[in-house]
């Protein structure tokens, strides 16, 4: 069976054929999500792109992955905030199902990151894993037992909105953007993530300053939520995902430092490991869940 997988996000569209065991048939080049300041055309791009590879290709079905709150039973954006307007309503199954003729679902991106490390990745083998994204915000997802937590109105996992100690909400002070501009306030130097990264490692001591609080706030907001659910696996993604070997050993000193009893630990605390594949395969699984 081969599988057509889409991870649409806010400014770009992966898309690959996977088998349902996950193994690669065919990636494609990333393309521009249809996105304007007052709307977008993603339905009508979507469509168009299935057709297109249907034209090549024999695909079974089409497992999407989509920023916005998704209605996972029917495939269907239930909310999408200012990042890509008008997307709310769009039925996404529905669509590519009428006019394409395939069978087709849809799940939340971060939602498919976390099924994706769960079956494949960073948390391949845990019985439960909490999985957040860090980048401008902070999402999350919780995966037991090889199924997700979609909580009331799908919208479990929601992290990023937890409150942090010092009035700000935990993406105001634990996100990528935060830890930024953490290191501009220092310096008045405007510089990305990678740079940052590097400089710490060279010494340089504001940008080492910066990654400490970042790093101590990211501990303090996953063990409230280690506290509630008792993951066996935290994974990390975004971005700050390929620092595997700065952050991995720091993020557990900094829960060992803080956690109340040994006991509490989470057995793994790792980055994510499949990269940009992630909300594809956790797509493609998602798919293989409803329609086996």
């Amino acid at each position: 069976m081969n599988i057509l997988t889409i991870d649409i996000g806010g400014t770009e569209i992966k898309s690959a054929i996977y088998r349902e065991d996950g193994e690669p048939v065919q990636a494609f080049p990333n393309q521009p999500t249809a996105v304007t300041r007052d709307g977008n055309r993603i339905g009508e791009q979507i469509v168009a792109w299935v057709k297109d590879v249907q034209k090549t290709h024999d695909i079974d079905g089409v497992a999407i992955a989509s920023a916005g709150v998704i209605d996972h039973e029917r495939g269907e954006v239930v909310f999408a905030g200012d990042t890509i307007p008008g997307y709310s309503g769009t039925a996404l199954s529905a669509l590519i199902s009428e006019q394409c003729g395939v069978p087709c679902s849809a799940e939340n991106d971060v939602n498919a990151v976390a099924l994706g490390e769960s079956w494949l990745g960073a948390a391949k083998g845990s019985s439960s894993a909490l999985c957040i994204t860090v980048g401008t915000g902070i999402g999350g997802a919780i995966v037991i037992d090889g199924q997700l937590i979609h909580g009331h109105n799908f919208a479990a996992g929601e992290i990023g909105y937890l409150p942090a100690a010092d009035g700000k909400t935990f993406e105001q002070s634990a996100s990528t953007s935060a830890l930024l501009a953490d290191y501009q306030a220092r310096t008045g130097e405007r510089i990305d993530g990678k740079t940052l990264f590097a400089r710490a490692a060279a010494g340089d001591s504001h940008a080492e300053a910066a990654l400490t609080r970042q790093i101590d706030v990211l501990a303090q907001g996953l063990l409230a939520a280690n506290y509630l659910l008792a993951p066996q696996t935290i994974v990390i993604g975004g971005g700050i995902a390929a620092q595997r070997d700065i952050l991995e050993p720091r993020i557990r000193a900094a829960f060992e430092q803080q956690i109340k009893s040994p006991r509490l630990m989470p057995q793994h605390i790792r980055c994510a490991a499949l990269g940009n594949k992630a909300g594809m395969l956790g797509a493609l699984r998602h798919y293989c869940q409803i329609h086996s």
